[in-house]
């Protein structure tokens, strides 16, 4: 396996409800991908839908999560490119057996997961993840992951890789169970906006939310000598999803060619795993996780 490999970065602005539209576009971005030699193709969260906190609305597109899904292992088997279609809501699979499909609300609401997959170059799903940490808008509509399913490492084509999901950042403990486990890249489809932070917020720093991405993804690729992977939705609007999608590493921090705004659009990124090795042989933070006598309630490589 090449220590080199491409990221294609893809900062869809996601048309409302309107999950046609929107497939249509990010399969143009991921084919142009492909063709500039990407090895991997990331897509934002709530890509097919934006976000839209109206359960009803989300349950009539999250009911045909599958087809979209299959739409994407084909585009990956044609073009032998490694996707992460971003966040696609799903129902539980319960659901469709027991009630009207055509009226989401007629019966007991389904849970609704926000679920990301890795879909390999072959076209083979090679595993999911289910947002945990649900950011506080979503906590009416959504289900989190349960507890009692740790984060899991995913073996891919790229190595060891593993899925979080956008207000994931903001939990160092969700990387290091990853780590631990000896992920070195962390793929993290986003919708996160310019003004999460609140009037009071914005009040303080109306760049506050960029400020916490930037030196969130920073340290979170230095303190886990690992390559993070962040693709937020864009859009135009300054109170919308603000882009920022890029790789971070440790040394370099955000790697040249990632964007520096919200317009939507493809970069795509060249990644050099051996930087993981050499931070690794400088910071030691594997192998300090990896003593017998480490001090906290985790390790990396260690039951």
């Amino acid at each position: 396996m090449s220590p080199i490999f491409k990221a294609a970065l893809i900062q869809l602005a996601p048309e409302p409800l309107n999950p046609t539209s929107n497939f249509h576009r990010a399969s143009q971005f991921i084919r142009e991908a492909s063709a500039q030699g990407a090895d991997l193709a990331v897509l934002p969260e709530y890509h097919l839908t934006g976000w839209v906190a109206d359960s009803n609305a989300l349950t009539t597109h999250a009911l045909d999560w599958e087809t979209w899904i299959q739409k994407y292992q084909s585009l990956a088997r044609e073009l032998h490119i490694n996707i992460v279609p971003g966040t696609i809501v799903q129902a539980d699979s319960s659901f469709k057996s027991t009630c009207d499909s055509t009226k989401p609300g007629s019966l007991n609401q389904p849970s609704l997961l926000n679920v990301s997959t890795f879909i390999s170059d072959k076209g083979e799903i090679l595993g999911t993840y289910t947002k945990i940490n649900l950011w506080h808008p979503e906590r009416p509509h959504l289900t989190p992951s349960s507890l009692s399913t740790p984060h899991t490492v995913l073996a891919t084509p790229l190595g060891p890789v593993g899925i979080l999901i956008c207000w994931d950042l903001a939990f160092p403990e969700a990387f290091r169970a990853l780590v631990q486990q000896g992920a070195k890249i962390i793929i993290i489809p986003t919708f996160w906006t310019a003004s999460d932070c609140m009037v009071e917020g914005l009040r303080l720093n109306p760049k506050a939310e960029a400020l916490f991405v930037e030196s969130a993804l920073t340290v979170r690729a230095f303190e886990n000598t690992c390559c993070v992977v962040f693709v937020n939705a864009g859009g135009n609007d300054d109170d919308g999803p603000m882009g920022l999608s890029q790789v971070a590493m440790p040394f370099v921090g955000k790697v040249k060619g990632s964007f520096e705004g919200n317009e939507e659009g493809l970069r795509v990124v060249e990644v050099d795993t051996e930087i993981l090795e050499e931070a690794e042989r400088h910071y030691k933070v594997r192998e300090d996780m990896g003593r017998e006598d480490w001090h906290y309630g985790y390790s990396h490589g260690r039951k």
